[in-house]
């Protein structure tokens, strides 16, 4: 594929038939759990139920039903018109498939099949065979090598476990197909949904970078997540993220930083992985965020959703013990964040509501923690610290419920039950708060709450738009990630 492919599919409606389908054939469906065909089948199965009138085929000259739909011999059989034919055969077949493709006019493919140009030269060849028909017959393809593709919103989709997934506001483009279903899996866990997902494989008609032109102005996409291997069009990737990020954050996670790892991606997609030098400095002129994981990569994802940007990187820290104080402020230091001095009016104030034996300064230890009352110090300081003209985002390590575990394993069914909706009520006016202020905040959870396993369920039951991590190194690389897309906002 040419580098002006973007042009030629901005002037189609293949972006539809990719992703809104009105009618689908999967061509090698089976009956079978667990197989490619079986998942692909029962994926689209799903996405007939989001849509009247959107058809299902299933295509298998081997079987008579798939999953209770008449399976037919071939592609040409079929009675109605295709727009979307979803691939799942053998490498060798694949050709013989894309002729029957385009005799029956299909407008668009994912071709999940495996045993091209990542395998060896008889693969790459079956792979530039698929490339000439498709380029005759105009039919744009997804793959081959991959896990399929899904639209959250439409619910399009030929992975598997996509009717799973939330619609949300976050793209993915994973140039690993399990990788990318991980991101998938950690990112609904986290609470933030999808807008449309693609496991780009072998890229051998679409590359990496006509997906990221396409999401540029989806207007279901909020976020874009990647996982790089590596890169086909790199000036083409440098220019449109420089444009992207102005508008819509882009996370990405880079692999290949090693010989090892490179040498692993050129035999799993058949990608060059590049110089990791240059990819870091592409990535931090054109203001994506660079993540170091999947984790990190969700991490991110969620905070620029639910958060506000920080307007720099001076940071306070709400603790209540001076160990773990310590621990955060030393992570946050060699993350490349300030624990800024605060204001003496604040330090002022929070006098007036700490014991005699706090000393005052950044982090900010509340000396133990007392039952709540009608004027909780947690909430009193950090109320202080969102006021404070000296911090721009807030890492807190004081427990985000009003009331003690102790009292809420001690309370009964429906004791617990009015103490979740003050703390629901609390949580949702400190993030009007954050918003008001422009200031993130982050938990960090360091004691477990000793209550008993359903009470502790019930609990958290509730999602906060505020994070929670387990370790301060987490919170302290996502405000850093924060702090730095804010920084390049400014400049750009």
């Amino acid at each position: 594929m040419n580098t002006n492919t973007s042009l030629k599919l901005k002037d189609s409606n293949f972006w539809h038939y990719l992703f809104n389908a009105n009618s689908i054939a999967v061509i090698g469906a089976k009956d079978t759990p667990g197989t490619w065909g079986h998942d692909a089948m029962r994926a689209s199965v799903e996405s007939a139920k989001a849509k009247a009138g959107r058809k299902v085929y299933a295509v298998n000259p081997n079987e008579t039903k798939v999953l209770g739909i008449k399976s037919y011999k071939s592609v040409l059989d079929i009675p109605g018109p295709v727009e979307l034919a979803v691939i799942v055969v053998p490498a060798t077949v694949v050709p013989q498939v894309f002729r029957q493709c385009s005799e029956k006019k299909v407008k668009a493919a994912v071709v999940v099949s495996a045993g091209f140009a990542e395998v060896d030269g008889d693969g790459a060849k079956l792979q530039a065979e698929i490339e000439a028909i498709a380029q005759e017959s105009g039919i744009h393809f997804v793959g081959p090598n991959c896990i399929g593709h899904s639209n959250m919103h439409s619910r399009v989709a030929s992975v598997g476990f996509a009717d799973r997934i939330p619609a949300g506001p976050l793209a993915l483009l994973s140039q690993s197909g399990t990788l990318g279903a991980s991101i998938m899996q950690i990112a609904a866990s986290r609470g933030i949904g999808l807008s449309k997902f693609v496991s780009t494989g072998n890229e051998a008609d679409l590359h990496l970078e006509d997906y990221l032109e396409y999401l540029a102005d989806d207007k279901d996409t909020r976020i874009i997540g990647l996982y790089i291997e590596g890169l086909r069009e790199g000036r083409r990737f440098f220019n449109l993220a420089k444009e992207i990020t102005k508008h819509k954050p882009i996370v990405a996670v880079k692999s290949g930083t090693t010989e090892a790892s490179a040498k692993a991606a050129k035999s799993h997609t058949g990608t060059l992985a590049g110089s990791d030098a240059v990819y870091s400095a592409a990535f931090k002129q054109s203001g994506v965020i660079r993540a170091e994981d999947e984790e990190e990569l969700c991490d991110t994802a969620f905070c620029l959703y639910n958060l506000p940007l920080p307007r720099g990187n001076r940071v306070a820290i709400l603790t209540i013990g001076g160990g773990f104080g310590v621990v955060t402020a030393d992570v946050c230091e060699k993350e490349g964040l300030e624990i800024t001095a605060l204001e003496p009016r604040t330090l002022k104030k929070m006098k007036s509501v700490l014991p005699p034996r706090w000393t005052p300064g950044n982090p900010v230890d509340l000396v133990g923690i007392r039952p709540a009352g009608k004027e909780n110090p947690g909430d009193v300081c950090l109320q202080l610290l969102l006021e404070d003209k000296n911090v721009d985002a807030i890492i807190s390590l004081v427990p985000p419920m009003l009331f003690p575990s102790q009292a809420m394993a001690l309370a009964s069914p429906t004791k617990l039950k009015a103490m979740q909706r003050d703390n629901e009520k609390r949580q949702a006016k400190l993030y009007r708060q954050l918003k008001e202020y422009g200031k993130p905040l982050v938990y960090i959870r360091r004691i477990t709450l000793s209550l008993p396993k359903e009470l502790q369920e019930k609990a958290t039951e509730s999602k906060t738009m505020i994070p929670e991590y387990n370790h301060p190194r987490r919170a302290a690389r996502v405000l850093r990630y924060l702090a730095g897309y804010g920084k390049y906002l400014k400049s750009a």
